[in-house]
């Protein structure tokens, strides 16, 4: 009488060591598509320069759980890695949503809201657009002719205190993610930048991120 050897269903599936260097590559492929997805997306709606960019990158991170709870759902210890792919995505949720500046149309209106002296005139406006901060950030400068400068740096020093500005070095404040840059020369930004007129002074008013020391 023949013997029929049935196989447990658990050996049917198990996966091999080479099965699971695939789904390892499989999980790292997804989770830099995602990345690029969610950085690209956060740069373009601008919410990477938000105070809120860093909860919603994690958020968006957190959904590449999904496909790797189904890439790793047959190991044993699935739980673990589970655990541990929770906490690198955590941390690369947390990298892109820091990646990048404020927008250039917000440093713009910031920067046009901004004190001006009295008497200032408007000689030329500059702007440099880079919202992933790689080197610099994106930037906007105002550049005035005045009476003096050293009153109108402290007369809008006074101002921007007044409106919650905080004063982070000499002739810098900062208020969120933007900063604010008096100096009595034309910003290097500008380029062939007009002379004052006889009788007054440079000053130069750039808005960007906030670097504080």
């Amino acid at each position: 009488m023949a013997t029929t050897f049935m196989e447990p269903a658990e050996a049917k599936h198990r996966v091999t060591a080479a099965g699971w260097v695939l789904r390892g590559i499989g999980v790292l492929v997804v989770w830099s598509a995602w990345a690029f997805l969610v950085g690209a997306a956060l740069l373009l709606s601008g919410n990477g320069g938000k105070a809120a960019g860093p909860a919603v990158a994690v958020a968006a991170m957190l959904v590449a759980l999904v496909p790797t709870w189904f890439l790793v759902r047959g190991a044993r210890s699935r739980r673990w890695l589970l655990a541990g792919a929770t906490v690198v995505l955590v941390l690369v949720g947390l990298f892109l949503g820091s990646l990048g500046g404020p927008s250039l149309a917000r440093m713009t209106g910031v920067g046009a809201s901004l004190p001006v002296a009295t008497g200032a005139q408007l000689l030329t406006t500059s702007s440099v657009e880079n919202t992933l901060c790689l080197q610099e950030c994106s930037q906007v400068t105002h550049l005035y002719a005045v009476l003096d400068s050293d009153a109108a740096q402290s007369k809008i020093g006074s101002g921007l205190l007044a409106s919650g500005w905080d004063a982070v070095d000499l002739g810098t404040f900062c208020k969120g993610q933007f900063g604010v840059r008096l100096a009595d020369v034309a910003d290097p930004t500008i380029v062939d930048p007009p002379p004052a007129p006889p009788g007054m002074e440079l000053l130069s008013v750039s808005t960007s991120r906030c670097e504080r020391p």
